[in-house]
């Protein structure tokens, strides 16, 4: 009997992980007896029942791998699915293996859950590379796609998916949560784009290739918009719209997101840098690494507390009008930087 908990931001390394275990586990036994399990709309009863079934000895197989997607309580009053749960993991069948696959942040203030993980489960934590671990970690997944990179195009690499740009909370001045701006999923697919084309990447390479993440370029666009480069900025803008991945209203309204968020964090920081705060202390109190803070105060240098308020309350303004009606998404991005760049 062996039961796991797998949680946490890695979503990449999970699946691999889960693909690792069914491809062997159906090599040494049988496909047939992997059962997948989602929780869905599924009331609580119907989950117990789904877990009763698939785990309750059976003719055909002697060994099972069972693998139940969001199976942890949600709410307080799901005491019957903890309950269940924390038995079957005390009293589970010989030789089979059950899964708890979490895909959002198990909450530990639930009674059932802090059960759960009070049990003999084998818990992992998939966390995200941090900093130049990312470094790390892109250096030995390439060698798996035959691919090799030099310390630059490795650095290259990283920042262009967004390595520095993460959120940090700390409490007591202890990190106690990380938000990534990046996902393995996304070098994944850039180290295999740089495989088809070569097998030794240089920073060339990765320049060429590689597209930068949307909130980097959109840094690159605030940049131009707070130097007021009517040009540069329209330039950018046109390469951010340009890209294949949805239509021309969805990408504007992503874009319209990112860049308040950008205008805001100038916003925040120029507030305090007023109060006398430097950028390691502006760094500590957002949670930001020293890199966002740097541009972000670079950014906000010849800005006024009045002007970004002012830019705020626009975006905010097309924000509503492109999701609550049919005007032209790019006519109203572009008369948006036309007038806060004269």
């Amino acid at each position: 009997m062996a039961t796991y908990i797998f949680h946490g931001e890695d979503d990449f390394s999970l699946r691999r992980k889960l693909d690792t275990w069914k491809r062997e586990f159906a090599k040494k036994f049988s496909a047939d007896a992997i059962v997948h399990l989602e929780r869905g709309d599924q009331s609580e009863n119907e989950m117990v029942g789904l877990l009763e079934q698939a785990l309750s000895p059976s003719l055909f197989a002697s060994r099972k791998l069972v693998i139940a997607k969001d199976f942890f309580p949600q709410k307080a009053a799901e005491t019957k699915l903890g309950d269940y749960l924390v038995s079957k993991i005390q009293s589970m069948p010989k030789d089979y293996f059950l899964v708890l696959w979490q895909s959002s942040r198990p909450d530990r203030r639930l009674g059932a859950v802090k059960k759960i993980f009070s049990t003999e489960a084998t818990v992992t934590e998939f966390e995200l590379p941090h900093g130049r671990m990312l470094n790390g970690w892109i250096k030995a997944y390439a060698k798996t796609l035959d691919l090799t990179l030099d310390d630059a195009a490795i650095e290259e690499l990283a920042k262009s998916l967004g390595r520095d740009f993460y959120e940090e909370k700390k409490v007591a001045g202890r990190v106690v949560e990380r938000k990534e701006a990046f996902d393995l999923w996304q070098a994944h697919s850039e180290l295999e784009k740089l495989a088809s084309y070569t097998k030794h990447a240089d920073t060339t390479a990765v320049r060429s290739l590689v597209k930068p993440k949307v909130p980097e370029n959109v840094f690159a666009l605030t940049d131009e918009i707070s130097r007021k480069n009517k040009k540069g900025a329209l330039n950018i803008l046109e390469n951010l719209l340009g890209q294949p991945s949805s239509d021309e209203k969805t990408a504007t309204i992503k874009i319209i997101g990112l860049l308040a968020e950008q205008i805001r964090g100038m916003l925040v920081v120029k507030v305090l840098e007023g109060e006398g705060k430097n950028q390691a202390e502006i760094a500590e109190s957002l949670g930001w690494s020293s890199g966002r803070v740097f541009v972000t105060l670079k950014n906000s240098t010849n800005q006024k507390i009045e002007n970004l308020k002012r830019m705020l309350s626009m975006l905010t303004d097309i924000d509503l009008k492109l999701k609550s009606s049919d005007e032209n998404p790019k006519l109203l991005i572009d008369q948006f930087i036309l007038k806060v760049c004269n």
